[in-house]
């Protein structure tokens, strides 16, 4: 692999890990939560910090919400789009010169499509990790519809109702 296809893989290696799924909820107070966005209902956002613990946040208190990826995508987008024209370009220009046993068509190639391949792969990741998280935004929950709960104070699921026993039988 060129050096310059190493630099591409640790440029999206470094980006992918520095993308994670979490939103940062930012509240009319100026508060700022960086938690992954479980779900939803009409009136509160559920998050979930890195440790596993839940908070109930009322939509009416969030000011702004940044989700993840979407810095990603952008970049990898650009650096697709760049590799494929380049691509497109180098490929003309190899097939009118020809390629000959010291032309440096198969290197560039290879960093081109490398460079392609990386961009694609961030653009992916990026779109994926911000569909997930604006998705979770709307009405998502499964469960019933969160009761008004004070900001940080944990979830407790309902349990499921018991069927009424059938009526006797005369």
């Amino acid at each position: 692999m060129s050096g310059l296809g190493r630099a591409t893989c640790l440029v999206l290696s470094f980006a992918v890990a520095g993308c994670s799924t979490t939103a940062t909820v930012v509240t009319r107070d100026g508060r700022r939560d960086e938690a992954r966005i479980i779900g939803g209902d009409r009136e509160h956002l559920l998050l979930q910090s890195e440790y596993g613990v839940e908070k109930v946040v009322p939509r009416a208190e969030v000011n702004d919400i940044d989700h993840p990826g979407n810095v990603l995508a952008l970049l990898g987008g650009l650096l697709a789009g760049s590799g494929a024209l380049n691509l497109a370009v180098l490929g003309a220009s190899c097939a009118t010169r020809g390629a000959t046993s010291g032309s440096t068509c198969p290197l560039l190639f290879g960093t081109m499509g490398t460079m392609t391949a990386a961009g694609a792969a961030m653009l992916v990741w990026g779109l994926w990790a911000w569909v997930g998280s604006t998705n979770a935004v709307q009405d998502s929950l499964v469960y019933p519809s969160l009761p008004a709960l004070q900001p940080g104070t944990p979830r407790v699921v309902p349990a499921e109702p018991t069927p009424s026993p059938p009526p006797p039988s005369l």
